[in-house]
């Protein structure tokens, strides 16, 4: 006898369909150029507004979605709907911004309604599908914006270009897809080998990246191209979700602590930055920390002697990870090792024979087919003990504090991991110590390279394999959310993340920082506010006085901000956490403008520049080995404000010329008074000292590029101030 549906099923079935010919009506219809942004979003529209109300009507606690509530959302989707489609002919070029940030607030308050209404399905036996079906409707419905605003990046190219070549030519020779420029069919710009891949004997090229991430892609990728590649990432990082919910639920399970603190960890975990960043990228992490997740899931759950199937399903995922990226063997293997201390003698032998047999056998066919046991550029890639320790303190706290490249800028609610950490250690809960034991060799190789940050990805790239683990550690601190103190600093670092989510899915271009320190949206707010905000901030890469400040006072500030507070200001504690944002929102400019300044860079974007060029070039590899600067070439011009901190200033100026044996003069002055000429010489940087002058309070920096006396161009790193 077959399942009838039910009425509420009937009528999501309905809604469905209904909104699958309306999606096709508006593919036909809508008054939009092929290339618009907003057109591909519009044209799934209906399927989505049809998936999220069919959510909510399957939900165990009903939300109202009609009354005030509803048609208030209906009312701006319509508007936000009407204005994509006609801000041309009314002139609004602008309006995009405000669109798409409409856009994307109206999906983020319907997702947090909808949240609540599925908490009683946490008390089922298994984690109901809506889990999985959420935030795959959301990386879906931002999907077409974002990936129209940003093509393929770093490493995503050469992934579908070799999915492109199994697709098509059934091989992994790349010579003749480079040849044929068959990278047209998912980007513009021409993409050539990469320094390192291996190459055959007669002319073949091929990849230094791994065929099990395209061969996964492959189906997806034959059906949709590029798009249906990315939906496919969409679908892992979404199962990613789910897994990480069910492995939150069964942690909040064994202590009988609260459900709600899973679902807040997921929520986290699964809507804000960087998983919603990657949803739709091509990149092995992702894939990787869903196999992290699962394997997690099956170490915790080993029984002594487990089966033969448990044990062959649990080197089958052992060995995804190397298949996956050869350096993820650093995650495979202590996870092996977990595994093989909760296993009986004879399983242990095993799993370490099979796993010993895989990473074998990945060695021998690369030795034998690119000539190359580890396919990489160099063995002293390998070497730990190459980096300071200056490189593996701003490694490891760069991941998580860079302004550019960390998790917690990008995120803030990710801050919530010190006193969660805090509260961990203090607990000594045995999983934390699991949490070291799996990150621990991969971050050893990871965060002393030049490469930490990331490489042309969105921010936290490299760690993001054990963003799993990460969001568990929120769990048992979401427990005590109700907590004033806690309760205010979740309020205000959840409202910067939610502007952040906001900025970085309305501009992704934007998470992409180039590896001179700069940050593009610090870059951005520098430039409108004529002051130097980058410097209030920490960087890695460009280390400065934040660069210490910031970590030391979240680790001090931050555990004690959440469990202080008295219970009587529970229900304010909310308000104080959004007027706390306001109030730093406030404060920054105020620094930014008349703080005095220390220290200007010639090529950050709150300088004023007439003619020249970044020094090096933005698309050098491995920028992080040269000092960046600001090319002034004859009658060349560089402007920055001063706020003032003294009377008088000595200046330090860093410059050298660009070319051997040609005369380089640059001239220093205070807005229109000159103050100094300097003669640069080519080679290394030179630490010019000038002064002490005196200093008009409100005059900017002025450097000039002497005249055709001089034709000589002179490149800049910096210019320090003394004030007296």
């Amino acid at each position: 006898m077959r399942p009838r549906l039910t009425r509420a099923g009937r009528t999501s079935a309905v809604e469905l369909a209904g909104a699958a010919g309306l999606a096709w009506a508006f593919h036909l219809a809508l008054p939009l150029a092929a290339e618009d942004p907003f057109r591909p979003s519009l044209v799934i529209l209906p399927a989505v507004v049809a998936a999220l109300r069919a959510l909510g009507r399957h939900a165990p606690r009903r939300q109202p979605t009609r009354g005030v509530d509803g048609l208030g959302e209906a009312a701006a989707l319509l508007v936000l709907v009407l204005l994509a489609v006609s801000r041309h002919s009314l002139g609004l070029a602008a309006a995009d911004w405000f669109v798409a940030g409409g856009l994307v607030l109206l999906l983020a308050h319907r997702v947090v309604r909808l949240l609540p209404c599925w908490l009683p399905a946490l008390a089922r036996e298994r984690v109901s599908a809506a889990f999985f079906l959420l935030p795959l409707v959301v990386y879906l419905a931002l999907l077409p914006w974002q990936g129209a605003e940003r093509p393929p990046d770093g490493d995503e190219p050469f992934y579908l270009l070799l999915t492109h070549s199994l697709t098509h030519d059934f091989d992994a020779d790349l010579a003749d897809n480079y040849a044929g420029g068959d990278w047209r069919a998912f980007m513009e710009r021409p993409i050539e080998p990469q320094p390192g891949d291996p190459r055959g004997p007669r002319g073949e090229v091929y990849s230094r990246h791994n065929l099990l991430l395209p061969l996964v892609l492959a189906p997806a990728y034959l059906a949709g191209g590029r798009w249906g590649a990315m939906a496919m990432m969409a679908v892992l990082t979404a199962a990613l979700a789910w897994q990480v919910l069910a492995l939150a639920r069964l942690e909040v399970a064994r202590r009988r602590g609260s459900a709600g603190a899973a679902l807040l960890a997921y929520a986290v975990f699964a809507f804000g930055p960087p998983l919603l960043l990657f949803s739709y990228q091509v990149w092995i992490e992702v894939p990787a920390a869903l196999v992290v997740a699962v394997l997690l899931a099956r170490v915790r759950d080993l029984p002594r002697e487990p089966r033969a199937r448990e044990l062959l399903v649990l080197l089958a995922l052992l060995a995804l990870l190397p298949l996956l990226k050869l350096r993820l063997g650093l995650v495979a293997l202590p996870l092996a090792a977990l595994a093989v201390y909760r296993l009986g003698p004879a399983a242990r032998v095993k799993v370490a024979g099979g796993l010993a047999a895989v990473f074998a056998a990945v060695l021998v066919h690369n030795q034998v087919r690119y000539g190359n046991l580890l396919k990489i550029h160099s063995w002293s890639e390998l070497d730990v003990t190459a980096g300071s320790t200056g490189d593996v303190a701003r490694g490891g706290l760069g991941v998580f504090y860079d302004s550019a490249f960390g998790l917690f800028p990008s995120a803030p609610i990710w801050a919530l991991l010190i006193p969660a950490g805090w509260l961990l250690l203090r607990r000594r809960v045995r999983w934390l110590g699991e949490l070291g034991i799996v990150s621990v060799p991969y971050l050893a190789l990871v965060v002393p390279r030049v490469e930490w940050y990331g490489g042309w990805s969105p921010p936290f790239r490299y760690p993001l394999v054990f963003l799993p683990l990460l969001a568990l550690v929120l769990v048992p601190l979401f427990e005590h959310r109700r907590r004033p103190g806690l309760r205010a600093l979740i309020a205000a670092l959840g409202a910067l993340t939610v502007v952040l989510t906001a900025i970085w899915v309305v501009e992704p271009g934007w998470t992409y920082n180039f590896a001179d320190g700069r940050t593009r949206l610090l870059d951005q707010a520098g430039a409108r506010l004529g002051g130097d905000v980058a410097r209030l901030f920490p960087s890695m890469v460009r280390p400065r006085t934040a660069t210490w400040v910031w970590p030391l006072l979240s680790l001090l500030l931050i555990p004690l901000a959440a469990w202080r507070g008295r219970a009587r200001w529970r229900r304010a504690a909310g308000v104080w956490g959004f007027a706390a944002v306001l109030a730093a929102a406030a404060v920054v400019p105020l620094l930014a403008r008349h703080a005095p300044t220390r220290v200007v860079e010639l090529e950050d974007a709150w300088v004023a520049k007439e003619r020249g060029r970044a020094f090096p070039d933005d698309w050098v590899r491995q920028r992080t080995r040269f000092a960046s600067g600001w090319v002034i070439p004859p009658r060349g011009r560089a402007e920055a404000p001063i706020a003032a901190g003294g009377a008088t200033a000595r200046l330090r100026l860093v410059a050298r010329a660009v070319k051997p044996g040609v005369r380089s003069r640059l001239v220093v002055a205070a807005g229109a008074a000159p103050l100094a000429r300097v003669d640069v010489r080519a080679g290394p940087w030179q630490e010019i000292e000038l002064g002490p002058f005196p200093w008009p309070e409100g005059e900017a920096l002025v450097l000039r590029g002497a005249g055709p006396s001089f034709p000589g161009r002179v490149a800049v790193d910096r210019v320090e101030w003394t004030w007296e």
